[in-house]
């Protein structure tokens, strides 16, 4: 239920408290209800996005380039930024989880079967169908398994887990959220446990709220922030001032250095975004073998087929111009894809006039495309999660989906600029190593020699060899995949939680969402969190001194 505002937070005993109505907050508490424990749910925004709650999360950025700006990788509102995200729901590899030295020294304190086990229940949260993450492109077989093509990226829907779950959080006797309701800082007992988190409105009203159990689920940037400006006075937590809070801050490297031919009708079909008999959309990725990262010390990285740069006008496609001319106007380009790949697909700005010729002269495959495309994303029950033109030479360029690697030196700090409650803002220092760009270039080096071996297709460089790593860099910068900040480690020299996701030496609090990662992967991480969300929901309630009642 939504609390009234009037509510007081402080005065009483709350039994689990949710700092984060996102994505992972609402999962986090739903699972929690479903499991009988009553849950205080607290949002800094409101129901919607606002200037007001935005400007609370304005950053520091070290160098901009490398960095999304904020009002496109946070929202506070509930749902935050699941109001933004493109949908994607993919799982971390078990390769993930195992030890990779040479590569890295990070490693997850539990067993993949220990998460695999949530992949059901995320699948429902998320609505995006069954937990079926590999489909071999129907009429294409390949013996060579140094690569597969089968990896299935599935597409929530709806992407906003706001629309999908306010119904359900309204209704609720066990969930009261708390809106305007920002945690800015934590007190803690002699006994390391968290007594209660100081609360500010934007009405200046303060609350100290008292609970038996606290969960962080902020996002990476936003986790970091809170925790640092907590271990301000209280230096020794959280390993202490050189400790990993803050710390191997990762996203994703991604971009197009190759374009590829495909050999086969079917192989470009099986590519396209398609809808199984569960009725949600799903589509596939091609992924280099296990035994391959592990003979070449690759990171694991996913490819996919991919339109040529829609602000290119040489493309000559009349579909791709007014992708273009749509993407270029943020009112009209943010209803089709999030705004993080609105900015990237549509910066910088192009010359319109190539582009109207573009529609000119395609304007017969306009009219074959657009009603097609209206349908299926804004008409349709389920609806169309992106833009794929197939064309007649089955060539495309060949984007790559990259892990990051945890580097120390990549970090959240705090900076001297405080928000307009007072707290200090972040300062985002995000980093990209040779380590993380040469096993990029090699896996493509790769891939072109594997595609070439089966005779699925043929790859050619987008630029010479030897400009492809500055062609990386240049396409690194992320900001949206917030990783490792808070990250899980077998003590608190390694990590800021354990494997349960509890806080080293606070026994009663814990971080949930990809902060907690130690590695990135290739797959996006909202889905892995989610099913961590879960997992973390189940043992805060069979395992922590909870009460089971009715929110109040």
């Amino acid at each position: 239920m939504l609390a009234d505002r009037q509510d007081g937070l402080s005065g009483r005993d709350h039994n689990i408290c949710i700092i984060g109505s996102g994505p992972i907050g609402i999962v986090t508490a739903l699972e929690l209800a479903r499991q009988g424990q009553a849950v205080t749910l607290l949002e800094s925004g409101v129901h919607m996005a606002s200037q007001e709650a935005s400007r609370n999360s304005r950053a520091e950025i070290v160098d901009s380039p490398m960095h999304a700006e904020m009002t496109v990788a946070v929202q506070r509102s509930f749902g935050g930024t699941s109001n933004l995200w493109g949908a994607g729901c993919v799982p971390l590899d078990p390769i993930d989880f195992e030890r990779r030295p040479g590569l890295t020294d990070a490693s997850w304190p539990l067993e993949y079967r220990d998460f695999a086990r949530y992949f059901a229940d995320a699948c429902r949260y998320a609505n995006c169908g069954p937990p079926v993450f590999e489909d071999e492109p129907p009429g294409v077989a390949v013996e060579d398994r140094a690569f597969r093509c089968s990896n299935l990226i599935r597409f929530a829907d709806p992407s906003s887990f706001r629309i999908a779950h306010e119904a359900e959080i309204m209704r609720s006797r066990r969930i009261a959220l708390h809106l305007d309701a920002t945690v800015t800082g934590m007190e803690f007992a002699a006994d390391g446990r968290i007594a209660s988190v100081t609360v500010r409105r934007g009405t200046g009203e303060v609350a100290a709220v008292k609970a038996k159990v606290f969960i962080v689920a902020c996002g990476g940037i936003e986790t970091a922030r809170l925790l640092l400006c907590v271990q301000r006075t209280a230096p020794g937590r959280f390993g202490g001032l050189d400790g990993p809070l803050g710390r191997h801050y990762m996203g994703h490297l991604s971009g197009e250095i190759a374009q590829m031919r495909l050999s086969s009708g079917p192989l470009d079909a099986g590519f396209d975004f398609f809808r199984g008999a569960h009725g949600r959309y799903a589509r596939r990725r091609i992924i280099a073998s296990d035994d391959v990262q592990r003979r070449e010390q690759l990171t694991n990285i996913s490819f996919w087929p991919f339109m040529p740069p829609f602000r290119d006008a040489a493309h000559r496609s009349a579909v791709l111009s007014l992708a273009y001319l749509a993407l270029s106007m943020p009112a009209v380009g943010r209803r089709l894809v999030s705004e993080h790949l609105r900015e990237r697909n549509s910066t910088p700005r192009a010359a319109v006039a190539p582009h109207l010729g573009n529609l000119v002269t395609g304007l017969p495959e306009l009219l074959r495309f657009m009603p097609r495309f209206v349908h299926g994303r804004f008409l349709a029950d389920t609806r169309l999660p992106g833009l794929h033109v197939r064309n007649a030479g089955r060539r495309y360029g060949v984007h790559y989906h990259a892990e990051h690697l945890p580097h120390p030196d990549s970090r959240i700090t705090l900076s001297d600029q405080h928000d307009e409650l007072g707290m200090r803002r972040a300062r985002i220092d995000m980093r990209v190593s040779e380590a993380d760009v040469l096993p990029i270039i090699r896996t493509h080096q790769l891939l072109r020699d594997w595609a070439a071996r089966t005779g699925l297709g043929q790859l050619e460089w987008l630029c010479e060899e030897h400009d492809m790593a500055a062609r990386v860099l240049a396409q690194a910068p992320d900001g949206v995949h917030q990783i490792g900040t808070a990250r899980m480690g077998a003590n608190q020299r390694a990590g800021v939680v354990d494997g349960h996701c509890r806080v080293f030496g606070s026994s009663n609090l814990f971080v949930a969402g990809s902060a907690v990662f130690p590695t990135s992967g290739q797959a996006n991480p909202t889905f892995s969190a989610i099913a961590l969300a879960v997992r973390l929901a189940r043992y805060v309630a069979a395992e922590v001194p909870t009460h089971a009642f009715a929110a109040g």
